[in-house]
């Protein structure tokens, strides 16, 4: 069913999801009804039914640009910095664990602190579309 995408769904008790990273299974969150899995073994998220920039936009096309950061110690060498539209409505950025780069794909990273989530990416393009 799943099988053309980079994980797959597995047949689990009523109400569970299993979602796959290709190595380890991880349980997904539903935010703004996107299903994402976040494997803390292999470092990677993945979006159920979208590719890495589609669930990135739903999960996170409200939230506002506050600038580029240094990219020290980031996968790659632009980094973007976001802030959630309401400071106390963090139930988005939750579905990303804290303190830790997770891999999109070969081009697109994520990591988020609490209060602000920071996008690593290859693109400068994009930064400039953002007006970063």
């Amino acid at each position: 069913m799943e099988n053309r995408l980079k994980y797959r769904v597995l047949s689990q008790p009523r109400g569970t999801m299993v979602m796959m990273c290709g190595t380890h299974d991880t349980t997904p969150v539903i935010r703004h009804g996107v299903a994402v899995a976040t494997c803390r073994k292999c470092g990677t998220v993945t979006f159920r039914n979208r590719d890495s920039f589609g669930g990135m936009a739903a999960l996170f096309a409200d939230y506002r640009l506050v600038g580029r950061v240094e990219a020290i110690g980031a996968p790659a060498g632009e980094v973007m910095a976001f802030r959630p539209p309401d400071s106390s409505d963090r139930s988005t950025m939750d579905a990303i664990p804290p303190h830790r780069w997770f891999r999109a794909n070969e081009h697109l990273w994520v990591c988020q602190d609490g209060s602000v989530l920071l996008l690593a990416h290859r693109f400068p393009l994009v930064s400039r579309m953002l007006g970063a």
